[in-house]
């Protein structure tokens, strides 16, 4: 059987796109590194460790379907930690990702979330039910996409906390959008990454949450169903999914 160059490349560049998808398997908070989620040994581990990073897909993959109810947390919606545990991060502090890696030219925005947990905590809090969730940090297009820079320095993104959030426990929903092939509806890629924090000697703010997941996202918003190699002015105007940043928030 013979296959056009145009095919095998395609084929090479699936390859490539299925072995270099990333996860966080580790945190930093003030110099100090917590693990986060090795999808390499942390799913075969019995008992399941504790981690602060809700577990990942093994194949640490994508999610296609912004209806899904993987869109919360990844697999996190169906595995959540088998103990509680959280990461103490002061108000006004930083919570670095760190990602394994991630490949050049998978162009889209960086977009951070959070949600207050009930009072019974976060570890057994799925987040995926009415709307707790608000907007804390975006970073999009100026030149270049969030995501090549994540590539190009140390696969790191930092995550700011409020300094006027409220005390107590959080879920930070952490996601790449990868839009390298989102000019064709379901053809973006969500990488979403969840991770339990209390928060200490913050304000008075409290929240209300607008956004639910599922629910903020449709696969036809502009912000997802979007080609990036329009050029620069058409990136320059991108406008990523679930809205503005949350106003009132404090850094």
């Amino acid at each position: 059987m013979l296959f056009s160059a145009s095919a095998l490349l395609a084929t090479a560049a699936f390859v490539g796109e299925v072995s270099a998808h990333g996860y966080v398997p580790f945190i930093r908070i003030n110099g100090t590194k917590i693990p986060g989620w090795d999808v390499n040994t942390d799913g075969y581990t019995t008992p399941q460790p504790l981690r602060v990073v809700r577990p990942t897909k093994p194949d640490s993959g994508f999610i296609d379907n912004p209806a899904s109810s993987d869109i919360t947390c990844s697999i996190g919606n169906s595995k959540l930690p088998s103990g509680p545990i959280t990461a103490t991060v002061a108000a006004g502090g930083t919570v670095t990702a760190m990602w394994n890696t991630w490949p050049i030219g998978h162009y889209g925005p960086i977009l951070d979330y959070i949600a207050k947990c009930p009072s019974t905590g976060c570890y057994n809090w799925k987040g995926d039910t009415g709307s707790p969730w608000i907007k804390i940090q975006q970073a999009t297009y100026d030149g270049e996409w969030p995501s090549d820079k994540l590539a190009k320095n140390g696969f790191t993104h930092d995550i700011k906390i409020p300094k006027n959030l409220a005390n107590g426990e959080y879920l930070i929903r952490h996601e790449n959008l990868a839009l390298h092939g989102a000019s064709q509806k379901g053809g973006a890629q969500f990488y979403p990454v969840c991770i339990q924090i209390t928060v200490t000697g913050g304000g008075s703010f409290v929240p209300t949450g607008n956004l639910g997941f599922p629910g903020a996202y449709s696969a036809i918003d502009p912000g997802i169903l979007f080609n990036p190699y329009q050029g620069d002015a058409a990136n320059r105007a991108y406008v990523p999914p679930g809205g503005p940043v949350y106003p009132g928030l404090v850094y």
